[in-house]
């Protein structure tokens, strides 16, 4: 078998130790206890042959027409009636979202003059200038993008969505395995047919663990990167990796690394620093273009 991707999730045991003291007349006395361990445990994505591909598609198909009987429209026919209405959008909303690409334009032309210094600012309040104007683009686009997004989000509940994401988990049950104190990987989701893996899938997702959780969430998240074409090297998914969100938070630590946190301050300063040097950087590249020209 040959394999995209092999990753570790750390999972808290409880281990027994023995402990080797001696007693008062000088004999070895051994001890044992339980203590808790972090040990990492390990998971592969197998590589997919080309009959996976064939079954993959035939699923896909399957629950393609299943969606369409049940009554969900297909992405042609839902596009098709926002179209005889009108447009998916209202007529506030359309002249919201007209407004905003003017304003975009007009910040973008005042951003490239303050760049480029036609008026003759000091390099203060240049600087003040194009950081104000940075801001100011930077919240407007975000509110584009939400409009855009919530237009995106009405054609969620379609026939090839439905089918799209059940063909995901079709792939996340054949191609999860794990190497859990074995020599040779074995199914996550061992089953022949697609309701006995789900099945699994359902009585680990209904243990509530945060191990189990994070397994369940990062082969998810890989397989769903691979399924849209947006990895597929090893290189692909180490970077896919980098802005992977952990669910679990102690695990990954040892009890005697554990501190006590304040999550939310902690997080809205790396946030603010990272905006901070963001700004900074952006502000830098604006002078050197106006001093290049």
């Amino acid at each position: 078998m040959k394999w995209l991707y092999e990753f570790a999730v750390n999972n808290e045991k409880e281990m027994e130790q023995v402990e080797t003291s001696k007693d008062e007349q000088g004999n070895e006395v051994k001890t044992t206890k339980k203590v808790k361990k972090v040990v990492p445990v390990k998971f592969k994505i197998l590589k997919p042959t080309r009959r996976m591909f064939d079954d993959a598609e035939l699923f896909y198909g399957v629950k393609l027409s299943e969606g369409i009987k049940a009554g969900l429209l297909t992405k042609a026919l839902l596009a098709k009636r926002y179209q005889n209405d009108g447009g998916s959008m209202s007529e506030p909303e359309k002249e919201k979202y007209t407004n905003l690409y003017i304003d975009l334009y007009n910040k973008e032309t005042e951003f490239q003059k303050v760049s480029l210094n036609l008026e003759g600012f000091s390099p203060e309040e240049k600087t003040r200038r194009v950081s104000q104007l940075i801001i100011e683009l930077t919240e407007i686009r975000q509110k584009l993008q939400e409009v855009e997004l919530s237009q995106i989000s009405l054609f969620d509940q379609t026939a090839e969505n439905r089918a799209r994401n059940q063909c995901i988990m079709w792939w996340v049950l054949n191609l999860a395995y794990t190497l859990d104190g074995k020599d040779e990987p074995s199914p996550l989701f061992p089953g022949k047919t697609y309701e006995e893996r789900i099945s699994e899938y359902d009585s680990l997702e209904e243990q509530e663990s945060l191990f189990w959780n994070e397994v369940l969430k990062k082969f998810a998240y890989f397989v769903s990167f691979w399924y849209m074409g947006k990895i597929a090297s090893q290189e692909d998914f180490e970077k896919a990796e980098k802005y992977y969100i952990p669910v679990q938070e102690n695990i990954d630590k040892s009890e005697n690394d554990k501190k006590e946190s304040t999550p939310n301050t902690s997080e809205n300063k790396q946030n603010q620093e990272v905006k901070t040097e963001e700004l900074k950087a952006e502000v830098a590249k604006t002078e050197e273009v106006s001093d290049s020209k």
